[in-house]
């Protein structure tokens, strides 16, 4: 990811989709995601994987920044030279990316491994949150 730095609305090669956060617009975020991956030149199974790592930082804010159900995600994609990155970003309640506890890869019925899956499927993830929101940053080459 370009120096680890954000992805800023407006960039070149960069599309950033606002989306309420709720379960059905996890569609909206793949779509998006199969989209510029295409345009990018990405392959299919470059495509499949960041649909899934797209969708589980998606999860994610929806289950956790906004249990209420009351929220919005901003996702942005940017096609770099060599790399599709993506951003998910909440406003919700943060959560602590070094507790071991918050990748839960040991979680038997399946709850709390998103953040296990984005590491895998992907070349590149950073994982920021606070008071003020959670920042979940991946990219995969093309």
């Amino acid at each position: 990811m370009r120096g680890g730095g954000r992805i800023q609305a407006g960039e070149r090669d960069t599309v950033e989709l606002r989306i309420p956060a709720h379960p059905e617009n996890l569609a909206l975020a793949r779509l998006a995601l199969a989209g510029v991956g295409t345009l990018a030149g990405a392959g299919e199974d470059v495509i499949a994987d960041l649909k899934v790592a797209v969708t589980e930082a998606c999860t994610n804010a929806i289950q956790h920044a906004y249990p209420e159900g009351a929220g919005r995600i901003v996702i942005r994609y940017r096609v770099g030279s060599e790399a599709l990155e993506v951003e998910v970003e909440d406003d919700g309640a943060g959560f602590d990316p070094s507790d071991p506890g918050a990748d839960a890869s040991e979680n038997v019925d399946g709850q709390g491994m998103g953040l296990m899956i984005i590491r895998e499927l992907t070349d590149e993830a950073r994982f920021e949150s606070d008071d003020s929101g959670s920042r979940i940053a991946f990219a995969r080459s093309c």
